[in-house]
């Protein structure tokens, strides 16, 4: 319970603004915090699966002299776990308890939430004797002042050289930050802490370690460790800004707009990791915010992707073939995924594309109509010759399940919604196929052909996935059109498995999840898993590895001799009972 407590203390005060409101969350704080809202929010989400900074400082209570810590003897067995029993000592700190116990002030905070409002001398803090959480730390070079700060607030007794320690900066350059400094620092004092900038926000890494390993579901590869990279547009540097201009007391920004899905994917996969951890899964996470492309080639040269089972991303489609061609030269399975051309898995037998493309999509909605609606009188209806590749592999799909079906095709270019009428025949029901984005064109025809359908079902309707966005057309008619419709990515919440993951993403991080957290959990859960079953080489055996995940399915076939693997699955939707469910 007081992991849950302190997480929502600070929760409600790291949330982006469609949880909660973010202004806030400083009045919590009287100590030194060098950390950005987002990934302050990050470490302290997780019990089990701690985020550790590189190039990244926490430290709530820090002074100049403090007392030595002695490590104690006491052990205690709570709940299950081990803990040392730590009675504080008048002049130590947080930061020096930290240290003698080798463990992050976050999970000290963690087991012990009043510790969030400072420690006092006789106060015994639980301290985990095992810890799953490993820090990773480099020396950051002398720092030049740019404009751009993280703030330190002076706790008693600090000195200037203590804090440049502190952030392996010098007292020369906070000096030069704060040029109307006072000679003696106070307690209290807002302090401008210069952050390094190399042309562009500088990359943070993250590590985790997921350690446990249970005995009855024991990972099928060697007991070792699975590396793998998530390459994330985070804009950590846009959310310091924010956080600095709260310190300052200036009026307060919401986490920077761009971060949003990279947050919400990387939530996803902490929860993915967390439930595979507890089923023996080995896993080390290294994560990279890749803002922009400088980003990515200084990303790029860290030895540690060369020695990734896998790395995933990033969003933006040109980085993408950027590390695609890293993972071809080092021979390493590279994970698209939001992007949904088919090209980026052309001649790369590396490249995993998890969206099926808009042909894919479509031919696989052929694929249902042949198969469920052969005898039917089918039409489709186009608007011009930019649609003719996906109107050939709608048309394959179709006689690919049916070869005596009753097809015709139109082209309905400046002509009204009625030439349908001449095709459609009465008394059976008819495939109506419409090509078309515009949500004016399709109103006009779902409002045409539901008037056939007022007596007696004539005409089933099959659009396209972008319809599910129009906002001007009421779903009544869509419903009584029976419109179906194919979608890349899909959530029924009334699967038992989604009802679990809703109760797990709200208690870690009181909001609801969106469509990048889903994503985040299926990826996460769907490669973890498919290396430690099958080892690196799982991608050279596609036949063996259909999976279901809460938002996505994975069906991955080549997308040729050369090329990688492409997701196959689309979801066919179908408006019942006024809402969408899936039908295949």
């Amino acid at each position: 319970m007081g992991m849950i407590v302190v997480m929502k203390r600070l929760m409600e005060f790291f949330l982006p603004q469609r949880h909660r409101g973010a202004e806030k969350y400083l009045r919590l704080f009287s100590h030194s915090i060098s950390l950005s809202v987002l990934l302050f929010k990050f470490l302290f989400i997780d019990k089990t699966l701690r985020l550790c900074a590189s190039a990244v400082i926490i430290s709530l209570a820090v002074q100049a002299q403090t007392v030595e810590v002695t490590k104690s003897t006491r052990i205690e067995k709570i709940e299950g776990k081990e803990y040392y029993i730590h009675k504080i000592v008048k002049g130590q700190t947080l930061y020096s308890v930290s240290k003698a116990y080798n463990v992050l002030i976050s999970e000290i905070v963690f087991e012990n939430p009043a510790a969030i409002d400072g420690i006092k001398p006789d106060m015994e803090l639980r301290i985990p004797v095992a810890s799953a959480t490993t820090v990773e730390t480099t020396k950051e070079k002398p720092v030049n002042i740019n404009g751009k700060y993280r703030v330190h607030t002076v706790e008693k007794g600090e000195t200037l050289y203590a804090i440049s320690k502190l952030y392996n900066t010098t007292v020369e350059a906070i000096k030069q930050a704060n040029p109307d400094m006072p000679e003696a620092l106070s307690l209290g004092l807002h302090l401008n802490i210069p952050v390094e900038q190399l042309l562009k926000p500088e990359t943070v890494v993250y590590t985790q370690a997921i350690e446990q390993n249970l005995k009855d579901t024991a990972p099928h590869i060697d007991g070792s460790k699975i590396n793998m990279v998530l390459l994330l547009p985070l804009y950590l540097a846009e959310n310091d800004n924010s956080y600095r201009d709260t310190i300052s007391g200036n009026q307060s920004r919401n986490i920077y707009a761009k971060s949003l899905n990279g947050l919400e994917f990387y939530e996803g996969a902490l929860l993915a990791a967390d439930s595979l951890s507890k089923k023996g899964v080995k896993a080390v996470i290294h994560t990279y915010d890749i803002p922009d492309s400088t980003a990515l080639v200084k990303a790029l040269r860290n030895p540690v992707l060369k020695s990734a089972d896998v790395i995933i991303g990033p969003f933006h489609g040109k980085r993408f073939e950027a590390v695609a061609d890293f993972a071809k030269d080092n021979n390493i399975v590279c994970v698209s995924p939001v992007l949904k051309k088919s090209e980026i898995a052309d001649d790369n037998l590396y490249v995993n594309k998890v969206l099926p493309s808009d042909d894919v999509q479509i031919q696989q909605m052929g694929d249902y109509i042949g198969r469920w609606n052969c005898k039917k009188n089918i039409v489709v209806m186009h608007s011009g010759n930019n649609d003719s590749l996906q109107i050939q592999r709608l048309i394959n799909g179709i006689i690919g399940r049916c070869d005596s079906v009753k097809l015709h095709v139109i082209n309905t270019k400046g002509r009204g919604v009625k030439l349908v009428d001449s095709l459609i025949q009465p008394g059976v029901e008819n495939i109506v196929v419409a090509f078309s984005r515009e949500e004016s064109y399709v109103s006009r025809l779902v409002l045409h052909l539901e008037k056939k359908n007022n007596k007696q079902r004539v005409v089933t309707l099959f659009g396209l996935n972008e319809w599910q966005d129009f906002e001007n057309i009421e779903v009544e008619y869509f419903q009584n059109l029976n419109l179906h419709l194919p979608a890349e990515l899909f959530v029924d919440f009334s699967r038992p498995e989604v009802k679990s993951f809703l109760l797990k993403f709200r208690e870690k991080y009181l909001a609801e999840p969106g469509k990048y957290s889903y994503l985040g959990y299926d990826v996460t859960m769907y490669y973890l898993q498919m290396l430690s079953k099958f080892g690196k080489t799982f991608y050279q055996r596609p036949e063996t590895i259909h999976a279901t995940g809460l938002q996505s399915n994975f069906d991955f076939k080549k997308t040729g001799a050369s090329g990688g693997l492409e997701n196959q699955h689309t979801f066919i939707l179908n408006y019942n009972d006024y809402r969408l469910v899936k039908v295949n």
